[in-house]
């Protein structure tokens, strides 16, 4: 029989009650599950803060865990959290996003570059151009100036 254990949660920001808390499935033993797994396993979009119910001597409180390889508390022989949202994003698609937004820069700068060279190059064909239009003008106006008389 393989190893299964249920983690139990509530989504604050989504009014949910912790009397009927949502669940999802990790495929490790109830001792065995830590913070990394819930991290990976957990089912929703989102960057998430996971603090755990855990109840003392004098008290039942949100824990929250030191590291990703913290063994996760139990409340009444479960896994119960709580995963307080801090975005919509996870943070991979930031990472991505970030990167994305950093070539889409990139790229946008130089092809600015691009555009000024391109443009300083055409007003250097273009000078000549112009001179030799206006060169032209001047001799068809004195031309013409010729032919009056």
């Amino acid at each position: 029989m393989k190893a299964f254990t249920l983690i139990y949660y509530i989504v604050p920001q989504d009014n949910d009650d912790v009397e009927i808390p949502n669940a999802f499935g990790i495929g490790k033993q109830i001792d065995q599950v830590t913070l990394k797994d819930i991290k990976s396993s957990f089912p929703l979009q989102g960057e998430y803060i996971f603090r755990f119910r855990y109840k003392t001597s004098h008290n039942t409180v949100w824990l929250d865990l030191p590291t990703d390889t913290s063994q996760i508390p139990l409340f009444n022989n479960r896994i119960l959290l709580k995963a307080t949202r801090i975005s919509w994003e996870s943070p991979n698609n930031q990472n991505q996003q970030t990167q994305g937004q950093q070539q889409v820069n990139s790229t946008a700068q130089q092809q600015s570059q691009n555009q000024s060279t391109t443009q300083q190059v055409f007003a250097q064909f273009q000078q000549p151009q112009q001179n030799q239009q206006q060169v032209q003008m001047q001799q068809q106006s004195q031309n013409q100036n010729l032919i009056d008389f």
